[in-house]
């Protein structure tokens, strides 16, 4: 992340993320939310408390762009209603309508500031930073960097804010490329967390709180993260790990 751009963010902001589709997706709303609180961008409750607007979408749902299109008009008119009165609003569109569909995302609604897919949004200050000096943001890559790796932990406050029940995503992606499915092209190659970074989180989570576990994943049955001595784990190594975190008395699992 470049220090430099992501110190010109304003000063304490408000966040609205609004989530469609999957249980993924309101785990990885949560993460963009960890993001961005070390640079004072607090989560509301309403669109319309807030400085940055960030749709995270599906791309499973019937007619998932146009709705999301529809939103983005609602939004436009928002911020130009600001704009008579001297205020304004950033807007995101991230997720996996925003992976499949950046391009046509810029073409077609100038007033979105950013757009970045699933694998991006540990980018998300530097991403930001850019859009506020005035650049129209797109990042749809497949980064090479592990994002769970760069994402900070959320402080035990926000951990226990949040309830006693949490998503965790162990596995992305998919290899299957079946006919009806976008999931390869939106969520990228198969690819399992290490055994040691899942438990990692699962600790911090339940030293917040968090009583009851549910792991996420495209295809969580195929987890094969790194394990001890650089061997594949599989979902039952992975459960039973889990299962000795002091604090968590429930584990589910769901695809």
């Amino acid at each position: 992340m470049t220090d430099s751009l992501v110190t010109t963010l304003p000063a304490p902001k408000k966040l609205f993320i609004k989530t469609y589709g999957c249980q993924m997706n309101v785990y990885d709303s949560d993460r963009m939310a960890d993001a961005l609180a070390p640079h004072g961008y607090e989560p509301v409750q309403s669109m319309e408390d807030a400085d940055l607007v960030v749709l995270n979408t599906c791309h499973i749902r019937e007619k998932a762009s146009e709705k999301v299109f529809s939103e983005i008009g609602r939004l436009r008119e928002m911020r130009d209603e600001r704009r008579l009165t001297g205020g304004d609003l950033m807007i995101g569109v991230a997720g996996c309508v925003a992976q499949a569909e950046g391009d046509e995302i810029v073409r077609r609604a100038p007033a979105v500031n950013l757009v970045f897919g699933p694998q991006s949004y540990h980018r998300l200050p530097e991403l930001l930073a850019r859009a506020h000096i005035g650049a129209r943001v797109v990042d749809t890559d497949f980064p090479e960097e592990d994002k769970f790796a760069h994402l900070p932990a959320a402080s035990k406050a926000v951990t226990r804010s949040r309830g006693l029940t949490a998503f965790l995503t162990v596995q992305e992606g998919c290899d299957k490329f079946c006919s009806f499915c976008v999931v390869p092209y939106t969520r990228g190659a198969e690819t399992s967390r290490p055994l040691e970074q899942v438990l990692r989180e699962a600790e911090t989570l339940a030293e917040g709180g968090v009583r009851e576990l549910t792991l996420l994943g495209q295809n969580v049955n195929a987890y094969d993260g790194e394990g001890p001595g650089g061997k594949p784990a599989t979902l039952a190594r992975l459960a039973y790990a889990l299962a000795e975190i002091p604090g968590i008395d429930r584990i589910r699992y769901t695809t």
